[in-house]
């Protein structure tokens, strides 16, 4: 039953540094809004006083906030729990180490009154904290600002930039990975096949933090999960087999797929274990997704192509994937 035109569902898990800003964003909103929306924070299992801190912010406040504690599942358990206990008509993952700005958060609300659509797209900002910039991701110049669109973009759009009508993710049992760096990828793809239309607001709600050492793009975490990484590959894979012949969203997965094919086989490189990388074309073939020649991907399109001729260009290629793969050593995964 929706009682509220927003759920803003915040994950959280040990970032007690971070989250009173995130709620502290939240409490700054104007009082007359609050009936409007209601926050669900999903502490993670979190060992720190991440738990302690959103009790107490949630004390001595008017919000609507719902704080469910569980035993760590990862952060696709997070945001199925908070659709699952979603009252909203529409949903945003609002990450605990990230914030909003205040003021387009409300013109947000008001503009969310005013429509009904399957899908809302709007701008955030990039906060580097390791060299103190900001980059605004902007989507004023792909899209037609306040106006429904019959469709669905033609691009995946991130997932700071994404707000659901909650009964697409409920009604069709989207289920986010758990306990699995990287499903950000599942989440902005899977209710895509379920999306009629969708509407663009030239707001910059979402303030995305980044530089944190243990966030999961740090390079070093991505080796080390990069079997996280092969999880949400081989579910995209799925999805591109289930989908295919709708050009449009054939369209969008597949360009999603190109990048994390690319980024696997580096990941594994990375890692010295180029042994695997032909398993993982074996395993898109299963699911009928053929790499394309791409030479921006010159590496993983060698590959490839040394894979469909049964190895036959191997004096060729190896020398390239060598030099390769001790470039990456242990730095950097493009």
């Amino acid at each position: 039953m929706e009682s509220k035109l927003l759920t803003v569902v915040i994950p959280t898990y040990n970032i007690d540094k971070y989250i009173g800003t995130c709620i502290n964003s939240f409490k700054n909103v104007s009082s007359q809004f609050y009936k409007d929306f209601e926050l669900i924070v999903v502490n993670d299992g979190s060992t720190d006083n991440s738990l302690q801190l959103v009790e107490s912010l949630a004390k001595d406040s008017d919000l609507d906030i719902i704080i469910i504690n569980k035993e760590n599942g990862g952060h696709g358990s997070t945001i199925n729990t908070g659709i699952r206990e979603a009252k909203g008509k529409y949903l945003k993952v609002v990450d605990g180490d990230d914030w909003i700005d205040v003021h387009n958060f409300e013109t947000f609300l008001s503009k969310l009154k005013e429509i009904d659509v399957d899908m809302v797209i709007t701008n955030y900002t990039e906060q580097h904290i390791y060299n103190e910039t900001t980059k605004t991701i902007d989507f004023s110049g792909k899209y037609q600002e306040n106006v429904i669109i019959e469709s669905i973009p033609n691009e995946r759009i991130p997932m700071h930039a994404l707000t659901y009508r909650t009964n697409i993710l409920k009604s069709n049992n989207i289920n986010i990975s758990e306990k699995t760096f990287y499903v950000d990828m599942e989440y902005t793809l899977l209710p895509l096949k379920y999306v009629n239309n969708y509407i663009y607001l030239n707001l910059n709600i979402y303030q995305y933090f980044l530089g944190r050492p243990d966030q999961s793009m740090n390079v070093n975490i991505m080796k080390e999960k990069s079997d996280h990484h092969l999880r949400v590959l081989s579910k995209i894979l799925e999805l591109y087999n289930e989908i295919r012949g709708d050009k449009k969203l054939e369209h969008i997965v597949k360009n999603t797929l190109k990048y994390l094919l690319n980024t696997q086989v580096l990941l594994l490189l990375a890692k010295n274990n180029k042994k695997d990388i032909n398993s993982i074309f074996e395993m898109c073939e299963k699911q009928n997704y053929r790499w394309e020649i791409d030479m921006d991907k010159k590496i993983t399109t060698l590959m490839y192509l040394n894979y469909k001729s049964n190895n036959l260009f191997n004096f060729i290629v190896n020398p390239i994937v060598n030099r390769k793969q001790k470039e990456l050593g242990e730095s950097y995964v493009n």
